[in-house]
Parts: structure tokens; C-alpha cells; sequence
């Protein structure tokens, strides 16, 4: 009758076969071989930012339209909607940035005015104070060339970062801008046509 000697394991071995019989979500000490909890890894959802879509925020909620491109020359309308239940008002420029993928500021001038971008007459408009009732839009145009001599110093936005004003909250919202290298995008004032 042969029978074989129980040799005891390698620490190591011992380890694997340890954490193999653990119950899930548990981690075996190696000293003592009892299991604790585990410890959660984030998700990536638990960093994740914000969708970048429309929100009601302090009774204004902003979007962005479908965009028109011709010739090089881009145009996308930025409405400003009272989601809130008081009318206020509001004059001036929409207080713009823009983002790249990564929701990183572009080293793009925002001009005020479309004038040195393009001529469309209806948005050479000098701002003016509007009031804005509960449920109604006002409107902004947003434009810019996309014109590229170098292609080294291409710049490309994947996002907008747009307030009211500034000072108030920011809306980041998804809109691709190929402003090439011409380093300039330009927006109109508030206005009630669009």
C-alpha cells in the first residue's frame, strides 16, 4: 500500500487557493487568512461629467441648433428658453467659450458681433434689452470660417461652454467647431428673431 506524505504548500500557492475559496466581493489577509471586504473600484461612471445636453438651470435652460455650413462659413443658432416661472431680462452677448474633447479650453477669440466673420444683415444687430417671459426663446448666431493654411495649429472644439452672461451658470453642451487655424469664432448679441 502506497501512501504519500501531505507536504504542507508554498505560501504563494496557498494565497491563490485562499482567494479562489473567498466568498465574492472579499479579499483573504495573507497573514491570517480570514477575508475582509474588498474595497469598491470607481467606475468610470462615478467620474464621468454631466451629459452635455440642455438643462433647466436657475429658469434658463440653453441649447444649440443644427448647424448650416456653406463655403467654409458655419452657423449654429444658441437659443436661450425661461424654463422658470418669473420673466426677466436681458441684454448683451451670450458669455461663450469653447472646448476641445476633453472639455479644455480652446485658445479661440470670441468676437462680439458677426461683422468680421460674415455679413448676414438680420444678425448685424446692436444688443438691446429683451424681456424674457416664462416659456419664451430668445436667440444668438454663432459662426466662424473654417479656413486652414497650417494644419499644425488646427483648431477643433467637440463642446461650448455658454452663460447668459457672465456670472451666471454655465450650460456645456456637445457642438463640433472646425475653426481650422483662423483662431476666431463670433457671436451675436440676445436677440427675439430667429
Amino acid at each position: 500500500m502506497n501512501i504519500s506524505v501531505l507536504r504542507p504548500l508554498p505560501p504563494i500557492v496557498a494565497l491563490v487557493l485562499l482567494s479562489a475559496c473567498a466568498p465574492p466581493g472579499t479579499v483573504p489577509v495573507p497573514e491570517t487568512g480570514r477575508s475582509t471586504p474588498a474595497r469598491p473600484v470607481p467606475s468610470a461612471s462615478a467620474v464621468r461629467l454631466p451629459d452635455p445636453v440642455p438643462r433647466c438651470v436657475d429658469g434658463r435652460e440653453i441649447s444649440v441648433g443644427e448647424g448650416d455650413a456653406a463655403s467654409g462659413l458655419r452657423a449654429v443658432g444658441i437659443r436661450l428658453r425661461n424654463c422658470g416661472g418669473d420673466a426677466y431680462q436681458i441684454m448683451g452677448y451670450p458669455d461663450l467659450g469653447v472646448l476641445d474633447e476633453d472639455r479644455k479650453p480652446l485658445d479661440l477669440r470670441v468676437l462680439h458681433g458677426v461683422g468680421e466673420v460674415t455679413a448676414l444683415p438680420p444678425w448685424q444687430v446692436e444688443p438691446k434689452r429683451l424681456t424674457v417671459e416664462p416659456g419664451e426663446t430668445v436667440h444668438a448666431l454663432l459662426v466662424w470660417r473654417n479656413l486652414t493654411t497650417d494644419a499644425e495649429t488646427v483648431a477643433v472644439g467637440e463642446f461650448v461652454s455658454v452663460a447668459e452672461k457672465t456670472g451666471q451658470p454655465r450650460h456645456v453642451l456637445a457642438l463640433h467647431i472646425d475653426a481650422g487655424n483662423t483662431g476666431k469664432v463670433a457671436i451675436s448679441p440676445w436677440t427675439s428673431q430667429s
